[in-house]
């Protein structure tokens, strides 16, 4: 173009000097006729179509240079931001992995789970003739699954023992969820026989971190429940998804003998289903809560009172109360978030008023709007994609720091992967961020009094009132925030201490608990589980510094998940359904005196009470004022729904209330007792109170005493009551971690925010303060002065932020309605720590300010 441009002014000039003009005449003539060069090769290349990107190829090099001129401005913005990016995409990322990702043998989240809802347990399971029913008539549904979760002692030679998540499954189980075996086959239908049925399929984490990853596996013989299984196959390592069915270590066929398939009382089968194409999902739910209306109807001595419901099965994968927590996180990283755009909003606005004369005389020169609006968006946007590419670091440090947190008992680690619907997200909170805190110094630029600003020169660097003004809304923005971030950290921090630190009706000092499930080969009747239960606490007994231990069947500070009717004699009897229910735990003697409950009436169970006695039993404080009233239950018989023949049994004593440690307690507060020798459990728990302060220390001896009677038989989760109740909330202690970095960033940035500002504006301010202390004002005065300014804007947002922080009390409060949330101290006392981090924050700049040398500050205005 240039060459072209070059060759038609030496033909223009060739021509006048041909018409008699000497050649600088003709030369400067052709000039002036053909016009600017370098301005006609701009309109050239503009027309050529690539002048928009020329444009923003200038006002990105502007931008960087810009900032490469404010090295620590720069740097403070994108750590800002990636720390409120990267906070927010964590949560996200959270969310991601536990709602929106699917699962890798649901994909299309059409797989539905049933539950058998009574008015104790909406989420109760099903009797295997329920179930048989179920599969006779549900055929219009689609394919249904029953199956059985348990667990089941593992043993190797040279290896010991353990203890394994082991489910029980038909045939169908797999084709149901579209799963094919990585290695080996399927179970059979003729292994759904007892007898036929040692066969396993192992999971491909306990393949790999128990067997080693061994490809000879298939044939591999196991001692499972004292019995030996075959390895016949091997799950994929997809099948291993932590959300659902991820924990379980090994599957078995489910074998039940035709008996268990006619039994209507007990509930041990959870049903997994895959609807058809043909109904709708209206119509679906419709048919199974039909088939269970009906078998309540024609069955009402088990099954009055109960309703089956239909729940997706994505919908469990988080729980209850998961995507309500979910969002509270996504929220509140979304006001960290929020505090840090406030802040670089604040700084680029008082960057910008800095620039005031600049933005002038370039607007004086000719610049558009939109040329000064350019390198302002520029600039955010540079910042903001800087500071979304270190946020996906900081989201995968979290990530990582996550997984270490949530790992289980048996080694498995939930992931928390960077998508591209994490890095969407990331990418779009990038934009929305740059918009967000770049808006304030664009409508600054757009408003600019041209010739007010080149009158003021350069004062006025303060900015107008109203610019003030905005400036201060953004810091009480921010306390408000930080106050809501604080607040629900406190209280959660509290309840959660208050939860591990609960022991209503029970000690936890000098207690040890552990797990013990007795295998079917070895333990197969009442008298051999009894048996073992004397041997077992006898041999703890004699442990030295041993000073109590008992079995159970559930330890005393979790919810107790066995939910039985009762009829008290003499009485009328209730309606089907509507009969009173009860928790039930069944204990050996001595209990009450293992774990510290208190017999507040009557007697506790002894060596009297056998198999071969009369049933007894021992109620709880509630159950026995509610029955009752002021009158001694002591003497009255009560019988248990669900044990066939009517088996009366007397009120022996009554025990004080025991509360959970849990966080979501169960709706059933009666408690009842019944003792181990009337109804042996195979799985217990055993209790072991120490006589000395180091309970710890008898671990070894106490694991020692029960491989001595039994090599095959493992002990789970031996440990420290105080330890077991603190690791059973583990994930509540990693939701109040997350809850306190939030609030601690949150705190962070608008410290860092009120004081870059007032610093900022200190610095600005310095003519006005030498001019007032050379008038006579002292430093004390000046050092007040900014304080009480600093000081009174954190106060107004604090305050303002008390009714998000009641907000958030609420909402932790429904979601874990065991904890105590509700605290006026911890409002308090956020509040002042607030105040506090503002306070330094303010004195830091307002000692500077007053430490101001007014005659060289004088001298140089």
């Amino acid at each position: 173009m240039a060459e072209e441009m070059r060759f038609h002014l030496e033909q223009r000039t060739a021509d006048l000097a041909a018409d008699g003009l000497s050649a600088d005449e003709a030369h400067f003539a052709a000039q002036r006729r053909f016009g600017n060069i370098a301005s006609i090769q701009e309109h050239a290349r503009e027309a050529h179509g690539w002048g928009w990107l020329d444009r923003i190829l200038t006002d990105l090099r502007f931008a960087v240079r810009q900032l490469a001129k404010s090295p620590g401005f720069s740097l403070l913005a994108i750590a800002t931001l990636a720390l409120g990016i990267g906070a927010n995409t964590a949560m996200f990322n959270v969310a991601n992995s536990m709602l929106l990702r699917p699962l890798p043998f649901d994909p299309a989240g059409r797989l539905d789970r049933f539950f058998r809802a009574t008015a104790q347990n909406q989420e109760g399971q099903f009797s295997a003739a329920d179930v048989r029913d179920l599969m006779q008539a549900g055929a219009p549904y689609g394919e249904i699954a029953p199956y059985e979760a348990g667990e089941a002692s593992l043993s190797e030679p040279g290896q010991p023992p353990e203890m394994a998540v082991a489910y029980r499954v038909p045939a169908s189980f797999f084709p149901l969820l579209k799963t094919t075996l990585q290695l080996g086959r399927n179970f059979r239908p003729g292994e759904a026989v007892p007898g036929n049925d040692r066969v396993v399929i192992l999971s491909h984490r306990l393949w790999q971190n128990r067997l080693g990853g061994r490809t000879d596996i298939l044939g591999h013989a196991l001692r499972i429940d004292g019995e030996t299984h075959l390895v016949i196959g091997v799950l994929p390592a997809s099948f291993d998804d932590w959300r659902y069915l991820g924990a379980v270590d090994l599957f078995r066929p489910l074998a039940l003998e035709p008996a268990q398939w006619a039994d209507r009382q007990s509930t041990p089968l959870r049903i997994l289903a895959l609807p058809s194409n043909r109904p709708d999902r209206g119509t679906a739910v419709t048919l199974i809560t039909g088939i269970g209306g009906r078998l309540a109807a024609a069955h009402p001595e088990v099954n009055a009172g109960s309703t089956w419901r239909v729940i997706s099965l994505h919908r469990l994968i988080a729980g209850k109360n998961g995507p309500a927590v979910l969002g509270m996180l996504i929220g509140l990283s979304g006001f960290v978030l929020l505090i840090g755009c406030s802040n670089l909003a604040n700084l680029l606005l008082v960057r910008t008023i800095t620039q005031a004369r600049e933005f002038a005389v370039r607007s004086a020169l000719g610049a558009s709007r939109l040329q000064l609006l350019r390198p302002l968006v520029a600039e955010s946007l540079l910042l903001a994609l800087a500071g979304g590419l270190c946020a996906l670091l900081v989201a995968m440090w979290v990530g990582d720091w996550l997984s270490i947190r949530s790992t289980g008992d048996n080694g498995e680690q939930v992931p928390f992967v960077i998508d591209w619907l994490v890095f969407s997200w990331t990418l779009g909170v990038s934009l929305v961020t740059a918009l967000a805190f770049g808006l304030a110094p664009a409508l600054f630029a757009l408003r600019l009094d041209l010739n007010q600003t080149l009158k003021s020169g350069g004062r006025g660097a303060t900015g107008a009132r109203g610019q003030q003004r905005f400036r201060q809304i953004l810091i009480v923005g921010q306390f408000a925030l930080a106050m809501v971030l604080l607040t629900g950290a406190a209280v959660f921090i509290r309840g959660l201490d208050e939860i591990n630190h609960r022991r209503a009706g029970w000690e936890s000092s000098q207690l040890i608990t552990g797990s013990v499930l007795l295998p079917v080969a070895k333990y197969a009747n009442a008298d051999r589980i009894d048996a073992f239960h004397r041997l077992v606490v006898e041999r703890l007994h004699e442990l030295p510094g041993v000073a109590s231990a008992s079995v159970s069947a559930f330890t005393p500070f979790f919810s107790w998940p066995e939910n039985r009717r009762f009829f008290v004699e003499g009485r009328p009897l209730p309606e089907p359904g509507h009969e009173p229910g009860t928790t039930l735990n069944t204990v050996s003697p001595r209990y009450f005196t293992t774990v510290g409950t208190r017999i507040m009436a009557g007697r506790a169970f002894d060596t009297r009470d056998t198999a071969s006695s009369g049933r007894v039993f021992i109620v709880n404080q509630t159950l026995a004022r509610a029955l009752f009233d002021e009158a001694n239950p002591l003497g009255h018989r009560i019988r248990l729904g669900g044990d066939g023949p009517p088996a009366w049994g007397e009120i022996v004593g009554v025990a004080r209330d025991v509360v959970s440690v849990m966080p979501e307690s169960n709706p059933v507060t009666f408690q009842l007792y019944q003792p181990m020798a009337q109804d042996p459990h195979a799985r217990c728990e055993l209790s072991v109170r120490t006589a000395g302060p180091l309970a710890a220390d008898l671990l070894p001896g106490i694991r020692a005493a029960v491989a001595g009677l039994d090599p095959d038989l493992p002990i789970r989760n031996l440990k420290t009551a105080d330890d077991a109740v603190v690791r059973a909330n583990y994930q509540l202690a990693v939701l109040r971690d997350l809850l306190t970095s939030l609030g601690l960033l949150g705190l962070s940035l608008a410290s860092l925010g009120i004081y870059g500002v007032i610093a900022r504006a200190m610095a600005q301010r310095a003519g006005e303060f030498a001019i007032r202390l050379a008038l006579g004002a002292s430093v004390a005065d000046i050092t007040g002065l900014v304080l009480v300014n600093g000081v009174k804007l954190a106060l107004i947002g604090s305050v303002a932020g008390l009714a998000g922080a009641f907000g958030v009390t609420r909402l932790l409060a429904a979601g874990f309605p065991g904890m105590h949330l509700h605290s006026g101290p911890v409002l308090a006392g956020t509040t002042l720590l607030l105040i506090a981090v503002a306070l330094l924050a303010c004195w830091l700049p307002a000692r500077r300010a007053g430490q101001v040398d007014a005659m060289t500050v004088l001298r140089a205005e």
